[in-house]
């Protein structure tokens, strides 16, 4: 992870860069815009290069956070759009979704094949139309672009290819449950652009990015086409957005809630493929005993999602005698277990406060075949015969409310819900600190559980508030109100990270307004480019 010493050499290289590629382009007397337009029409060339620029765009998140490509992968998706039809823009934006998203989540099929015990070929098969899926985002972001925007104006190169990105963006992460994984703006939890999360949230975020790459694009044509003067406006306006979001980050939004508590997040780190295994239960359950015993003196210890592997029904015999040493020690213990549904023979996915406090939170967004199985009366015929154990997981229909623990309110979330920005925003303002508890083994030894904690960081800068962020597996972490790693323990270590919180107490803006002003923007931003386009077609056709 990028620590706050090299943060500013990344800001600066990215602020200038736009210049130096201007400079360059400039310089080369030789390339009309013409030939420009030549190197972007439709071909091979074309569509490679449309999947490289989604491929190293995975490259900008974690565990990389090589920021400033989310910017330039973008802008060059963009330039291979303006001279091409609709469908040849679908295409280009499909090949750059299966590059970004074939980069980007390629665990899925470890997920499914080492841990799920699918075969290599159906994993693979799952896999693939997943990410085909996935890719259909930005394809149908440049048909439309494309379809509706025609000609290659500022208004469509800077508005609409912006407002046109983000509203595909927020689509796909509630469409079908939802997927809201890489997300433009989690890219920038070390950049200046990250004080826009405070303001408009992650998605504010994304929309600085896509307005950096519009404005990138429209300046390399304006410096083609000698406008110098128009190039260096854009440039300047770049330059303008980064200096605001700089700014931003600096305010504090939130202030600090009585005094900071000690907590302990316990890492088990329990191997997937014995974490179920009732001949290692006795193992598992002794472990988190023998390493919170070490701990007593902290007055929160948090173990990860499902520690203990066995129903709270059929394990109440040693969730009584923990809770007893908890409220001995004047402790309060925060675990991941499952609940049976009354009589029914499924469960909730659930977290439970115990010893000095005693309540519980019920998982709401489920994880599609990992916890449940949608379409499962048509699909289940087809999992029964190439043998995929079915899951019997069942979401929570009950109001989100936080957990109570030594008279803090801490909002919680078990696994990707932390992924989900609106259901994050939806709590109390009382909410003094975020805990997110997670079982990352299910991703192996890939890039996912980084990109897993990243979104949990963003979530701690849109409140403005400190997260908690307790796995199995690791990466387990102490996360700052402005998104910076407190402390953590590397990933696959058994250990116990003690350190002490800062609850905060108050709302961002961006708890208080949510969505509604970048869906405003967006409507806006499509309305003018509609408008441009229909003049442009006026003037064309006289």
């Amino acid at each position: 992870m990028r620590g706050n010493d090299t943060e500013w050499k990344f800001i600066a290289g990215t602020i200038t860069y736009p210049l130096h590629l201007a400079h360059f382009y400039t310089n080369i007397d030789h390339m009309k815009i013409d030939q420009l337009q030549n190197l972007l029409k439709p071909g091979c060339s074309g569509n490679c290069l449309a999947l490289f620029a989604g491929a190293i765009l995975t490259l900008a998140f974690a565990p990389f956070f090589i920021f400033p490509l989310a910017i330039l992968s973008p802008a060059l998706l963009l330039g291979l759009w303006l001279y091409v039809t609709p469908k040849q823009a679908f295409l280009r934006g499909w090949l750059f979704g299966l590059g970004f998203f074939g980069t980007g989540v390629y665990w899925v099929f470890i997920s499914i094949h080492t841990y799920g015990n699918a075969s290599v070929l159906l994993a693979g098969f799952i896999t693939c139309v997943f990410i085909a899926f996935l890719a259909l985002f930005p394809a149908i972001a440049g048909y439309l672009l494309n379809r509706y925007f025609p000609y290659p104006k500022e208004s469509k190169i800077i508005f609409a290819f912006s407002a046109l990105w983000l509203l595909l963006e927020w689509i796909r992460s509630w469409i079908f449950t939802g997927f809201p994984w890489l997300l433009l703006g989690d890219s920038q939890i070390y950049s200046p652009l990250k004080g826009y999360a405070p303001v408009l949230g992650v998605y504010g975020v994304s929309f600085a990015v896509l307005l950096s790459s519009g404005l990138l694009v429209n300046s390399i044509i304006k410096a083609y086409k000698h406008n110098y003067k128009n190039m260096t406006i854009n440039l300047f306006l770049i330059g303008t957005i980064w200096v605001i979001g700089g700014g931003l980050s600096f305010l504090q939004w939130t202030k600090p809630q009585g005094s900071p508590i000690q907590v302990s997040l316990v890492q088990g780190n329990i191997d997937q493929e014995l974490k179920w295994s009732f001949d290692h239960l006795a193992l598992t359950l002794n472990l988190y005993r023998t390493l919170t015993q070490e701990n007593w003196g902290s007055k929160l210890i948090i173990w990860p999602e499902n520690a203990i592997p066995l129903s709270l029904q059929n394990a109440m015999d040693f969730v009584d005698n923990i809770s007893k040493e908890a409220k001995d020690n004047n402790a309060t213990l925060i675990t991941g277990i499952p609940i049976q549904n009354g009589n029914e023979n499924n469960y909730f996915n659930a977290v439970i406060a115990i010893g000095n406090d005693y309540n519980f939170y019920l998982k709401q967004k489920l994880v599609p075949f990992g916890e449940y199985t949608p379409f499962a009366n048509y699909l289940t015929k087809i999992m029964d015969h190439f043998k995929i154990p079915m899951s019997s997981m069942v979401p929570s229909n009950q109001e989100t409310k936080p957990l109570f623990a030594q008279g803090l309110e801490i909002a919680t979330f078990i696994c990707y819900e932390i992924a989900f920005p609106e259901l994050v925003r939806a709590q109390s303002d009382r909410v003094g600190i975020l805990l997110t508890v997670s079982n990352d083994a299910w991703f192996g030894h890939s890039i996912a559980s980084a990109q897993h904690m990243a979104m949990a960081q963003m979530r701690a800068i849109e409140l403005r508030k400190p997260a908690l962020f307790v796995s199995n597996t690791g990466i387990t972490s102490i996360i700052r109100p402005d998104g910076t790693i407190q402390s953590a323990i590397p990933p696959f270590k058994t250990a116990v990270l003690t350190d002490k919180v800062q609850a905060m107490s108050g709302k961002t803006l961006w708890q208080q307004r949510g969505m509604d002003p970048l869906l405003l923007s967006m409507i806006t931003f499509l309305i003018i480019s509609l408008k441009s386009q229909r003049k442009t077609k006026k003037k064309r056709a006289k």
